[in-house]
């Protein structure tokens, strides 16, 4: 009886676990999309800005803009700074009380604004950030626990760094040693569970 409960909670955390994977890869992807086609754009831009400077002056005022908008971002919720990994940490260790919808989309739209106009920025902490952000959301959607809610937060960071580089390897370590800093046969099985989704979304 303790064998089938026990098999029946792992099943619960390989479910949630998925559903966290599915959503943290879509938005991973198009997080990605979204950064890859703005730098095309932008280099295009760049190269006519030296035939006619006006294109040139309108990427600086661009560049401007964006600045201005993260700036505003950054003043509203200032744990979107950074690369976003310490708040995660912070918020598994207990630390810190964050909120998914405070800092999702602006974390979303800023990281695209900032990375895609071509600062030298990577997409590692905000991807991991994201991914962390959707394992909250999910774990408050189905109203679990603060125990579980890291669990999944540990799931979104996995994904995230699975989707952002196709390494779902990584991604599981990576959550384990340096975000969730603790191991158990559950956290590996979720993690893995959501890495291994959210790459295969990534790759179709």
């Amino acid at each position: 009886m303790e064998t089938l409960q026990l098999d029946k909670t792992r099943f619960h955390f390989i479910w949630r676990g998925a559903v966290v994977g599915v959503i943290a890869g879509f938005v991973i992807s198009l997080f990605r999309l979204c950064i890859e086609n703005m730098l095309k754009i932008v280099k295009i831009v760049f190269s006519a800005g030296f035939e006619k400077p006006i294109w040139m002056l309108l990427l600086f005022l661009f560049c401007i803009v964006g600045g201005l908008v993260k700036a505003k971002f950054i003043k509203e919720e200032p744990n979107i700074s950074g690369s976003g990994i310490p708040q995660v940490e912070g918020q598994l260790e207990g630390e810190l009380e964050l909120s998914w919808k405070s800092i999702f989309f602006r974390k979303w739209i800023g990281g695209v604004l900032s990375i895609g106009s071509g600062l030298f920025l990577g997409r590692e902490g905000p991807s991991i950030q994201l991914g962390a952000m959707v394992g909250q959301a999910v774990s408050r959607g189905l109203f679990r626990g603060r125990t579980e809610e890291k669990y999944l937060l540990t799931c979104g960071a996995s994904a995230g760094l699975a989707a952002a580089f196709h390494a779902p390897l990584a991604g599981v370590m990576f959550s384990l040693e340096e975000v969730h800093k603790s191991f158990s046969a559950s956290v590996l099985v979720s993690a893995m569970t959501s890495a291994l989704t959210a790459d295969f979304l990534c790759s179709v």
